[in-house]
């Protein structure tokens, strides 16, 4: 991490730092990246909540918030300035007023960074999602893609929270007023960058924002392995078209299937076998136009069969086997008759449907629609008697 301006040391730090004086770029930039030849463990930098530290996209003031100097974000998001974070801690105290008030590291741009966000609920203080951690990808926030990142957390009410984030390469825990266990436990960091920028995310308001460059309390920087990595069902293998527009209240049909000569490439799944349009093609169309993507597979089998799958996705679905149309659905948050468990968020629970398979080859294709957040799919073939999936 390095900050290009000059910071102050925590209060609690005591004179020890202050009087060495007011810190160079150079001496920032040799703590925070967590040099060889500096201390082992550089000192931890405090970023005032004064105006010139922050640089705001949305409605933000500096005053006083419970008594303390704070940053107040009505609406909208505050970018620390110079600052790129890596690895190490970081804590503040947050007054979280609605739903999606948080911290966000790693940013490269509105569209991209790592985020961590509170959803207090004063009707359900113990509900499971009360802390969500989701990527933003393509300008859109995957929450839906990803729902095993949440947890409850024990939030306090027009009070001051204080909450730590422990980063470590692709792994992060984050604790809530003072818990000695995670809060909420990531094994595995879905964003596609290492380091960039910290901002804070609103509606809330934010003080004694302190960074700890390369404190990590021995938490691994490894990926957790995926628990889904020997499940041999996930159809993992697929290709992708380009990008279309469904107008209207349209429905495909396998006549609108690109052609083979079509602009089609390889898209592996990720782990859970989450085939994840958003990484590949962000949110493209406004809302509330709908984008289209087709994906395709081969499937073969020794004869002919009938077998129960398994499919999540996100939003809507269209299947076809070997030019017929077997199944489709929606999978709506916005709108509760169509939001299927959990919770209108892309899983196994989603859906489940039979797939009619000839002797040899079967060519399996999914049309996908989307205009609300992240989109993607699980697949999984339940009985491998007599299957057999691509292996690329």
């Amino acid at each position: 991490m390095i900050l290009n301006l000059p910071l102050r040391a925590p209060h609690n730090l005591g004179r020890s730092i202050l009087r060495r004086g007011r810190p160079s770029v150079a001496w920032l930039a040799v703590c925070l990246m967590g040099s060889s030849w500096a201390a082992a463990e550089p000192a931890p930098v405090a970023i005032p909540m004064t105006a010139e530290h922050w640089t705001a996209n949305g409605d933000a003031v500096f005053e006083s918030h419970l008594g303390t100097e704070s940053a107040v974000v009505r609406k909208g998001i505050l970018v620390a300035n110079g600052v790129a974070f890596q690895d190490g801690t970081i804590e503040f105290d947050v007054d979280p007023f609605e739903l999606g008030a948080g911290v966000g590291f790693r940013r490269k741009d509105p569209s991209t960074f790592e985020c961590v966000y509170l959803r207090p609920n004063p009707m359900k203080p113990g509900a499971s999602d009360g802390i969500q951690y989701t990527p933003q990808l393509g300008g859109a926030l995957l929450w839906d893609l990803f729902p095993r990142y949440q947890s409850a957390a024990p939030l306090r009410l027009k009070q001051w929270n204080h909450m730590r984030l422990v980063i470590s390469g692709q792994r992060m825990d984050v604790y809530i007023n003072g818990a000695q266990n995670p809060t909420l436990h990531v094994g595995r960091l879905e964003g596609d960058l290492s380091s960039g920028e910290l901002l804070l995310q609103g509606p809330a308001a934010f003080s004694n924002l302190v960074v700890s460059p390369g404190r990590v309390d021995k938490l691994e920087p490894e990926a957790e392995k995926d628990p889904t990595w020997d499940d041999a069902g996930l159809v993992r293998h697929w290709q992708i078209s380009s990008l279309q527009e469904l107008p209207g209240a349209n429905a495909p049909t396998v006549q609108d299937l690109p052609p083979v000569s079509g602009n089609w490439k390889p898209l592996e799944a990720e782990r859970g076998g989450l085939v994840n349009v958003s990484r590949e093609y962000g949110l493209p169309l406004k809302r509330p136009n709908r984008a289209l993507v087709w994906l395709k597979t081969t499937v073969k089998s020794d004869g002919e069969r009938v077998v129960h799958t398994s499919v999540g996705w996100a939003r809507e679905i269209w299947v076809f086997v070997n030019g017929q149309a077997v199944y489709a659905d929606k999978n709506l948050y916005t709108l509760a008759s169509a939001r299927k468990a959990p919770d209108g968020r892309c899983s196994l629970e989603n859906g489940s449907f039979a797939l009619p398979l000839r002797a040899g080859e079967n060519e399996v294709v999914v049309a996908l629609a989307n205009n609300f957040y992240g989109w993607g799919l699980i697949w999984r073939i339940n009985d491998l008697t007599g299957i057999e999936l691509p292996k690329w």
